[in-house]
């Protein structure tokens, strides 16, 4: 196809963005018109329908790691760089929307906060959810970043931030990006010696959520491991 029409194509898209805004693309078109801005010509509306098949959503492609970008064909670094970019910046919006007086009691609750802040996480990340006796969150913070394999909960870091915090509760989380939520013996085991650590500080732990792609299983509400955590009132 004549280099023009490719041209004239993202004229009439970015016009398009411009009078009417993003609601009026779907998909493949989001795709195609951040492509733009990493690869300055042709047509890349193939490269946006191999993303999306690739990956499944456009979630799928913020979320993915510049060396599975790099595998679809049409992605170079250029690319790849900006739409880790992105995934890292939908992240960091996730992160900072801690809502003064936000109130969180249930399992349910406490996944839906941690999961847009493990967004496009490639390594083992445990985060600290920090709350006052209202059960309003008071902070939550990063805790220890690990390799692509394993975390470990520290729990000195730990008990040193909920007490610069001034909790009374704390849920802790952490991911595990070989997709797989099911807690390990290692994830179970440090979570029974961290619950008696805070304890011993009146600290409740009320929750362990573990994380994987967008899905999330609450340790709490697990039948056998539900001993291992302070009533949530």
């Amino acid at each position: 196809m004549d280099e023009n029409v490719h041209k004239n194509h993202r004229s009439r898209m970015r016009e398009q963005f411009r009078d009417h805004g993003p609601r009026v693309f779907n998909d493949i078109q989001l795709m195609e018109f951040l492509l733009f801005y990493a690869i300055p010509r042709g047509d890349v509306n193939p490269i946006a329908h191999r993303l999306l098949e690739r990956f499944g959503s456009v979630a799928g492609v913020l979320k993915a790691s510049p060396v599975q970008l790099k595998d679809v064909p049409g992605i170079g670094d250029n690319a790849a760089s900006l739409l880790s970019l992105c995934g890292h910046f939908v992240r960091k919006c996730g992160e900072e929307q801690l809502p003064v007086g936000l109130q969180l009691t249930t399992p349910e609750e406490f996944g839906k906060f941690f999961l847009p802040r493990f967004w496009n996480e490639q390594n083992e990340v445990m985060m600290l959810m920090s709350l006052n006796h209202r059960h309003e969150v008071l902070n939550c913070s990063v805790i220890t970043k690990g390799s692509v394999s394993a975390t470990e909960i520290n729990t000195r870091l730990v008990l040193q931030q909920t007490l610069t915090d001034n909790a009374t509760a704390a849920v802790i989380a952490h991911n595990h990006p070989s997709g797989h939520a099911l807690p390990s013996r290692a994830d179970i085991e440090s979570t029974v010696t961290l619950a008696k650590m805070l304890d011993a500080v009146s600290v409740k732990l009320l929750d362990h959520i573990v994380i994987a792609d967008n899905d999330f299983i609450s340790m709490r509400e697990t039948p056998t491991l539900s001993h291992i955590f302070a009533e949530n009132n």
